[in-house]
């Protein structure tokens, strides 16, 4: 075993310390050639992509009012693109409390989520807390104007929470409805409110 690995070992270094033979010959670096500042490559893509493009794709010169007009056309869509961009960050650790309606003589459910929020979309990881039991879960979801919706798989036991909320204050608030096998098995409150750990 030990002649093995020291044959190998022999072949590694000559493999490494060797030079190449496939016939790609020598590298040569030039002293006077840098690839990152090339003024002419520079010059051919500013004028030729982008808004600042002073040339059509077939070749011929764009005219100033051209590319002046679509300048203006990217500043609007990126001040429309501003605007859809929700204003509340949602992302971190989140307490949703679950009460049936009617209210009922148990102490109800709660969901521990942890939220991460990219533009409007929502997703997460977290636990469902009933009877002493904690059930894992995952939530994907979506802020708009009208508010905040969150839906809540717990794939064990093929149950989904769907949660329809606003922002009232600090705190989520609004109603959920639980599906069995795809029926409406519950509905009731939900509040949901920032975990401090």
């Amino acid at each position: 075993m030990k002649s093995q690995l020291i044959v190998c070992m022999v072949l590694i270094y000559a493999m490494l310390t060797s030079s190449a033979s496939a016939g790609c010959g020598k590298w040569v670096i030039r002293d006077n050639t840098d690839f990152l500042k090339d003024p002419i490559f520079d010059d051919a893509v500013a004028s030729s992509t982008g808004s600042s493009a002073t040339v059509n794709p077939d070749g011929t010169a764009k005219a100033k009012n051209e590319t002046a007009e679509s300048s203006e056309k990217a500043v609007t869509n990126n001040a429309l693109a501003e605007k859809k961009a929700p204003t509340i960050d949602l992302a971190g650790k989140w307490k949703v409390l679950l009460e049936k309606s009617p209210a009922e003589q148990d102490a109800g459910k709660a969901i521990n989520l942890i939220l991460i929020q990219t533009g409007d979309r929502l997703q997460g990881y977290g636990t469902l807390l009933e009877g002493g039991a904690d059930t894992p879960a995952t939530a994907t979801g979506s802020i708009s104007e009208e508010g905040i919706s969150l839906d809540v798989k717990l794939v064990q036991q093929q149950k989904d929470y769907k949660l329809d909320m606003a922002l009232v204050r600090s705190e989520l608030e609004g109603s959920y409805e639980l599906y069995e096998t795809e029926e409406l098995a519950e509905m009731g409150n939900a509040t949901a409110s920032r975990s401090g750990s």
